[in-house]
């Protein structure tokens, strides 16, 4: 279409290396994800130290919505395949740590529920480091109390949160 016709003029994209050719939609997301987890890996410390921690879970800062939505994105990142690297680096730091701890006693009950499916992922961590399994640890009577008591109505009806709990409660625990 000519652009005096009205239209929008929009040239024709041509790619002809047989190395960045993409064949189908599960190939582009692929190498999208690759590209995204790389991103976030190498820009770590400004998305989520910086970001996240100081400015997007921040209750000073931030408002419900960009706090509940933001756990949402966390929480999504860790647990993607490819952010691997990423979910180790955030959940073997003690300041993302206690950062979420705060979460979890927030007065909404959709914060505490996305903060606990964030809190999990450091529970669940078979290779700890040794500062946040003496945060845990030190802590682990309140949070078992704590957790114990979180979302009774969804642990009623909701068998997978349910389990999840139990499995953080039981591993904070184990804990020394």
């Amino acid at each position: 279409m000519h652009p005096s016709s009205g239209g929008i003029a929009v040239p024709s994209l041509s790619i002809t290396s047989p190395s960045t050719m993409v064949t189908s939609p599960s190939e582009l997301e692929n190498m999208m994800e690759g590209l995204v987890a790389s991103y976030l890996d190498t820009e770590f410390e400004d998305i989520f130290m910086k970001r996240f921690n100081l400015n997007l879970l921040n209750s000073d800062k931030a408002n419900y919505i960009t706090r509940r939505v933001s756990l949402q994105i966390l929480s999504a990142v860790l647990l993607t395949r490819t952010n691997y690297k990423v979910m180790i680096k955030y959940i073997s730091n003690r300041s993302n740590l206690k950062t979420i701890m705060m979460l979890l006693r927030d007065s909404s009950a959709h914060i505490t529920l996305e903060a606990f499916n964030v809190f999990k992922i450091f529970v669940a961590n078979p290779t700890k480091p040794d500062e946040i399994i003496r945060i845990l640890a030190d802590n682990k009577v309140k949070l078992v109390k704590y957790l114990t008591g979180l979302h009774q109505e969804k642990e009623a009806n909701d068998e997978q949160f349910r389990d999840e709990k139990a499995l953080v409660i039981v591993t904070l625990q184990q804990l020394d």
